[in-house]
């Protein structure tokens, strides 16, 4: 999966090459603990000089970005980088609409004018919207993520070693070390998803004479090996003209970017890379750029609906909407909306995995069947994993707790464990006493929205693991979890528990 983010094996001859701007990537690095204040990018980006990709000619960004009027403007990391490439071969196909509603698109890549029109010419992104910026003074002043081992950015102590230079910290990030959510994404380009739009589509910028091959899995979705195979594609343009591409300084190899869309000196929306494969998805700067007010409160319990029936809501726009609805003084939470047999859909994760995933936003569809029931008559809980014929679950008594803004708290604990095996089965195990605390730690990795069950053993007693009730209609649930995540499930029956 990583070579799919592997810099080339010509790559050491390009190590002495010096940057041909006052700027180096060093200082680059270093201005992020100050540049950047949020609210102000136009204001921060307008007296920074880029050059025009057509002609080379220096222009400050303050001529480029209009005063008046809206605009995408996208900081690309360097013009040999995957992120790169995919976002402005995915901006493309948006360029009509957002022409069409005087949506200015202006994009400035890491490397020099040669590079940035080769860029151009290998993706079809339109040139004369195109500049170059050498020393990446850009993201330098919007503060934007240096990549690992650089000043201000996660293994900064690497910055002082000679030897650790810009290669080896790319594959450190390809390794996902310092690069929240990369082998999330590298692997998800091999396995697919049902919950994400197909890759290569006719008359698209990004099309494949071959794709028919695809359909054998299906259509209408990203199927396995498709995202993975335009990756591919771009790795072989990318390594063929690596030289022409490529910063002059290493070091700018991991600098990450940006996306913002402004109205005038006003940001309505802003993106910054954390990682590799981080990029700000194209279509959701396209939606932003053309909403009447995209900093309008959102319908949030309407989203949740949607996002639980169809899978397809934008992460970003649920995780706002619950985020949105724990905000609310007023809740209307009962013990009987959660009466019911439900589908983890999607979770962030705990708060910490959120944290080193790509900030407060970050969330995904929950890629296994993961159901829990709740009955409220009996106040049993069951919390289960289900792996085609296997079935691993999890019932024990929960109590409920009404708090005062209307929400409700869910404390739970289990007392047997069980597996079953298609037809066979389930196979149940008591956990009361002792062996509690060590099956307890692995159920809330379990519940976290991990995805996973690990044996933990521990020597101290646990506090108890709880669902904080965020909203809850009879068909959705949106809860905090103990942890910090946020997850939301989908009503698919009536309550499957064990008897106490």
């Amino acid at each position: 999966p990583l070579a799919a983010c592997a810099p080339p094996h010509a790559a050491p001859r390009l190590r002495a090459r010096q940057p041909t701007r006052a700027c180096s990537g060093a200082r680059t690095a270093a201005k992020v603990a100050t540049a950047g204040a949020r609210g102000a990018e136009r204001a921060t980006l307008a007296p920074v000089s880029v050059l025009a990709a057509t002609d080379g000619t220096a222009v400050a960004l303050g001529e480029v970005l209009p005063e008046q009027g809206r605009c995408i403007c996208l900081l690309l990391t360097q013009a040999g980088d995957f992120d790169s490439f995919e976002s402005a071969q995915y901006l493309v196909d948006e360029l009509p609409a957002l022409d069409a509603a005087g949506v200015k698109v202006v994009a400035v890549v890491i490397g020099t004018p040669a590079a940035a029109r080769n860029f151009a010419q290998k993706t079809n992104f339109p040139v004369d919207r195109l500049y170059a910026d050498e020393g990446a003074e850009a993201v330098a002043a919007l503060g934007c993520a240096p990549g690992w081992g650089r000043e201000g950015g996660p293994g900064a102590w690497a910055a002082k070693l000679p030897f650790v230079n810009g290669y080896v910290k790319l594959l450190v990030m390809c390794a996902g070390v310092g690069s929240p959510g990369t082998l999330k994404e590298v692997i998800g380009g091999y396995f697919g998803s049902k919950d994400e739009p197909q890759v290569f589509n006719t008359g698209s910028n990004v099309d494949l004479e071959w794709k028919n091959l695809f359909d054998i899995t299906g259509k209408g979705f990203r199927r396995p090996f498709e995202l993975a195979t335009l990756r591919l594609n771009n790795m072989i343009d990318i390594l063929g003209d690596w030289e022409a591409l490529a910063p002059a300084d290493p070091d700018l190899l991991v600098q990450r970017g940006a996306a913002l869309v402004l109205d005038g000196d006003e940001t309505l929306y802003r993106h910054d890379d954390q990682g590799i494969l981080g990029y700000a998805p194209p279509k959701r700067l396209a939606r932003k750029a053309l909403a009447e007010d995209p900093r309008a409160p959102l319908d949030a319990k309407a989203i949740c609906r949607e996002a639980a029936a169809t899978r397809k809501v934008d992460s970003e726009d649920l995780y706002q909407s619950i985020a949105q609805l724990e905000k609310e003084s007023a809740k209307e939470v009962s013990l009987e909306a959660l009466n019911g047999k439900w589908k983890l859909q999607w979770t962030t994760g705990t708060a910490k995995v959120s944290a080193n995933v790509n900030r407060a936003g970050d969330g995904s569809y929950f890629p296994v069947t993961a159901v829990q029931s709740f009955d409220a008559e009996r106040l049993r809980i069951r919390n289960g994993i289900y792996a085609g014929p296997l079935s691993f679950f999890f019932d024990g008594p929960f109590r409920w707790i009404e708090r005062k803004d209307g929400s409700g708290q869910l404390e739970f604990t289990f007392n047997r464990v069980s597996l079953a095996l298609g037809p066979l089965g389930p196979w149940s195990q008591e956990i009361d006493g002792g062996a509690w605390d060590s099956v307890k730690a692995a159920e809330e990795k379990a519940s976290g929205g991990q995805g996973k069950v690990t044996s933990t053993k521990s020597s101290k007693k646990k506090p108890t693991p709880f669902f904080k009730i965020l909203f809850a209609d009879g068909s959705v649930i949106a809860a905090r979890g103990r942890g910090g995540g946020l997850a939301l499930w989908q009503r698919v029956g009536e309550p499957e528990v064990a008897d106490s």
